[in-house]
């Protein structure tokens, strides 16, 4: 399975230098044309990503009376690994994950002897405080697209709606909708939205439960009411990935294996990263493919840089460290826990994310107005 696991043209990343290119700044990777052409006659832009809203999602939950349906447009891919940290990030930076360094959930960082998580600062299993979040984003900082789009327009109105995650933040969909409506009064407006639903239920639900449907319908009404009272608004809603059912089997499982790790792997589940004893690869690559093979692809990191694993561009001075040796990656629904007792926090998700299943990785773009 050595192939590039994005559309070069139509991703997360090329969404973003759309925007770029509409407001007049340099993009870094190619815009997609037919997009631009629709962003210019609009003076009033919306982007709203709805955490986990992957096109299967969407196919399996979008009513086909939805005010949605009738706005899909383009069908994108997320980056690669399709998961939060990674993908939010290469949108919000106009650039793919090897070249930010945001590659997963927690990366190890030597001179913290950690698996941090990067949104939190937290030490991942124990979860106890370890690094602020400020701090950390020092280590693999980069500048907002919309940051640079301000600069350049300094009479557009740039901002951001979030959760109750931040600071001021909406505790309700319908609050996240009123605080939409305020910033657009204005006359020119590039504007920014995160929804952390339906991820959040998905992760403990399963991607066909009941309520996933009725989570993907409040999301429709809200966008439907958001156009009727800005009809001179152009909405582009989309997700950061999919979701998949999953099982997990924990990388301690055979001693054998275990024993050629220096530590229990970073990053993701389902796009683990793993450090092999300098003495072990050759064992290491034959007991993985023998116990793992069947359902995750081993990549060296001769490869990953070959195949352009995590996107093109040149990479993060820390990306070699922060991947390991060896990249597994899932295709199927099989994902690796880390075992009893090696940490604290066990995965018990029914779903998850950032593996290179179809369904994780496929977006649908709806464009509004």
């Amino acid at each position: 399975m050595k192939s590039i696991p994005y559309d070069r043209f139509f991703n997360l990343v090329t969404l973003a230098n759309t925007l770029l290119a509409r407001y007049n700044v340099q993009p870094f990777h190619p815009p997609i044309p037919s997009l631009l052409e629709q962003l210019k006659s609009h003076t009033k832009i919306v982007c709203l990503l709805m955490d986990g809203m992957g096109k299967a999602i969407v196919d399996r939950h979008l009513k086909p009376t939805a005010f949605l349906q009738d706005h899909r447009s383009l069908t994108i891919t997320s980056t690669f690994p399709s998961t939060t940290a990674a993908a939010t990030n290469a949108f919000l930076s106009g650039k793919y994950p090897g070249e930010i360094g945001w590659l997963g959930w927690a990366q190890y960082f030597p001179e913290l002897g950690a698996m941090v998580e990067l949104f939190t600062g937290n030490e991942y299993f124990s979860q106890k405080p370890l690094i602020s979040p400020i701090e950390l984003r020092k280590k693999i900082d980069y500048q907002s697209i919309f940051e640079l789009i301000q600069r350049a327009n300094p009479s557009l109105h740039v901002d951001a709606v979030w959760p109750a995650i931040r600071p001021g933040g909406a505790s309700t969909l319908d609050a996240w909708e009123a605080q939409i409506d305020q910033h657009l009064a204005y006359d020119e407006v590039l504007l920014y939205g995160y929804w952390l639903d339906p991820d959040k239920s998905i992760h403990t639900m399963g991607v066909n439960h009941s309520h996933i449907t009725e989570i993907v319908d409040s999301i429709d009404q809200t966008i439907s009411r958001l156009h009727q009272k800005h009809p001179d608004t152009l909405f582009l809603v989309f997700a950061d990935h999919g979701l998949i059912d999953v099982t997990f089997t924990p990388i301690n499982e055979y001693e054998d294996f275990y024993e050629c790790l220096t530590r229990s792997f970073a990053l993701e589940p389902r796009a683990a990263t793993f450090y092999v004893k300098p003495e072990k690869h050759q064992d290491f690559v034959r007991l993985f493919h023998h116990y793992y093979g069947q359902w995750f692809a081993l990549y060296t990191q001769e490869d990953v840089q070959r195949d352009q694993l995590y996107g093109e561009g040149a990479c993060h001075p820390r990306f070699r460290e922060f991947i390991g040796d060896f990249v597994a990656v899932s295709h199927g629904k099989v994902s690796f826990s880390h075992g009893v007792p090696i940490g604290e926090k066990p995965l018990n998700f029914v779903a998850h994310h950032a593996g290179m299943h179809p369904d994780e990785m496929m977006i649908q773009l709806f464009v509004v107005g």
